[in-house]
């Protein structure tokens, strides 16, 4: 890292010139000078590259939703036409796809900054990560979200979805037990409801009783809670987390519904069996 080893010769050359330039060779003073010249590279150029990763971050999230507002309105328009099905959803994952894979091109800027600061290749392996996931790129996502900051429960969460798909069980009870532990309350949420979503995958029914008797308890969250009582009153076919929504379905582990298109009723009268006239 270039930031380090230009704030350590600044340093070492500040003590020397402290130590032996003046006469009595005071320690104290060369030490206090090579702190300060540590400090005085590090400072500005960590600030330097900090704003130019914020822009470079800003402009893909700014970027991710432009297209996401754009994909939105062609959805509601085509919806209006009472067009829906398999392939209005194909259609929206292909242009999501087409999307995430030009906001990623935008994370190309920040390789020449890997120089410079050690945590940048981690930040920007944790979005690529996150978005290639969100394309459902599951290799590509595995890989980067292997080397990925884990600063909240979805990150996490993706990283156990891609152990469940791989069928890394071990790996994925440790990262549970792992997680709702460091987020606690309704942080975990998310946690309790996909690891019970495994177990009942798995049909280990009373496993998942257990986990969300402490999910239930600790996060107080009423779709935990009506899980439980499913499970805990034999209605396995009734367990749900699609009351997570996006949070849930955003996993990719079952695949969110398609709003029905109503027709539209003409003013006074009624929708005839022959269609539109």
């Amino acid at each position: 890292m270039l930031t380090v080893i230009l704030a350590v010769s600044a340093a070492l050359l500040a003590w020397f010139g402290i130590f032996y330039g003046i006469p009595g060779k005071h320690w104290g003073w060369a030490t206090l000078s090579g702190l300060a010249a540590f400090f005085a590279v590090v400072v500005p150029i960590s600030f330097i590259i900090r704003k130019k990763l914020e822009r470079i971050f800003t402009a893909v999230q700014q970027a991710i939703l432009s297209s996401q507002e754009q994909l939105r309105r062609k959805v509601l328009a085509l919806q209006s036409k009472m067009q829906s099905g398999p392939k209005l959803q194909a259609q929206i994952e292909k242009e999501q796809e087409e999307s995430v894979r030009n906001a990623l091109k935008i994370l190309d800027q920040v390789q020449p900054l890997y120089k410079w600061n050690f945590l940048a290749r981690r930040q920007t392996n944790t979005v690529k990560g996150q978005m290639l996931f969100q394309i459902k790129d599951f290799t590509a996502a595995d890989e980067l979200l292997a080397k990925a900051f884990v600063l909240d429960p979805m990150t996490l969460a993706m990283q156990m979805s891609l152990m469940y798909k791989n069928g890394r069980r071990k790996e994925l009870e440790k990262a549970f037990q792992t997680g709702v532990g460091r987020f606690k309350d309704e942080k975990g949420t998310i946690l309790y409801a996909l690891y019970s979503w495994v177990l009942v995958a798995e049909n280990r029914i009373n496993d998942a009783v257990a986990v969300l008797a402490e999910g239930k308890k600790k996060c107080e969250d009423p779709i935990l809670a009506q899980n439980w009582d499913h499970l805990a009153n034999g209605r396995q076919r009734r367990f749900s987390n699609a009351g997570f929504g996006d949070n849930w379905y955003s996993l990719h582990l079952e695949s969110m519904p398609m709003p029905k298109v109503r027709a539209q009723v003409p003013f006074g009268g009624k929708v005839s069996r022959g269609g539109f006239r």
